[in-house]
């Protein structure tokens, strides 16, 4: 049989050559330009989210999961790249409520609606800041649902184990009485409450969810020998997978990286396809 020398012209393209684009109908009536992306606004019980549609949907329709602070340094953040890669891009507001259980139920009904798109059933989580808090409270309550998680300066102290600099006291009184009020206890009790991911990190270490996190060493707003230090060690010796990468010179701010890459590669490598 003669062979067709110009089918090489289509080598290792035939996969996506015969899958079809799937037909998504994103909820919401509002769409706007977001980094060259479209965005789709709507909301769940008041909450206001959005989900980016990236231009060519990667098979099986990967996605990453900004837990706050979705609109701050995106470009230092992996989301523009994955987005290029044929990941989705989501996020959903439920900051007023600290990620207490009823805001843990908005995030659910979030978590529905994306597996009812058709979504992968599992995320690449951004946690930056409060976001952190957010991803390891999320991944905590639902492991089987998370990839891997990106963390820059989290929170992982429901108590905050905040600054004592004079200039940010007030603002930290504010923060730990809101804290306390959404989760119906005292702010002496934060500290050791179960949900607090100082205390609830054995599920994220059971199912070995690989943690890849940015520590800032000057950071006076989350304090890393008050957060991610204990987390990082409490975790390992749970049996968890964590990596560190330590930036001594760095504040808070900001999050992310010049080149992302490093941040990409991480999850490419630990996302399941």
């Amino acid at each position: 049989m003669k062979f067709d020398y110009n089918s090489l012209n289509y080598a290792g393209t035939e996969n996506y050559r015969s899958t079809r684009r799937p037909e998504i109908v994103y909820p919401g009536t509002e769409t706007v330009e977001w980094y060259g992306f479209k965005r789709h606004n709507f909301e769940i019980d008041g909450h206001k989210g959005f989900i980016v549609e990236p231009h060519n949907p990667a098979p099986g329709l990967p996605w990453s999961w900004c837990l706050q602070w979705a609109e701050s340094f995106v470009p230092r953040t992996p989301a523009l790249k994955l987005l290029e890669r044929g990941f989705h891009h989501v996020y959903m507001d439920v900051f007023s409520t600290y990620l207490n259980p009823e805001g843990l139920a908005v995030l659910e009904k979030f978590y529905e609606l994306l597996m009812s798109l058709g979504f992968y059933h599992q995320a690449a989580l951004i946690g930056m800041s409060y976001g952190g808090l957010f991803a390891f409270r999320w991944a905590a309550e639902h492991p089987e649902t998370v990839a891997a998680i990106y963390a820059d300066a989290p929170v992982c102290d429901l108590g905050f184990g905040a600054s004592q600099q004079s200039s940010l006291q007030e603002f930290f009184k504010q923060e730990s009485e809101k804290r306390a009020a959404a989760y119906g206890t005292t702010v002496e009790a934060l500290g050791n409450h179960p949900l607090s991911p100082l205390n609830n990190y054995q599920p994220i270490a059971d199912a070995k969810i690989p943690v890849f996190c940015i520590r800032s060493g000057q950071d006076q707003s989350v304090i890393p020998e008050k957060n991610i230090d204990i987390f990082a060690e409490r975790l390992r010796n749970a049996g968890g997978i964590i990596e560190i990468l330590d930036r001594p010179l760095y504040g808070h701010h900001p999050h992310g990286l010049d080149d992302p890459s490093p941040l990409v590669d991480f999850i490419l490598k630990n996302y399941p396809f």
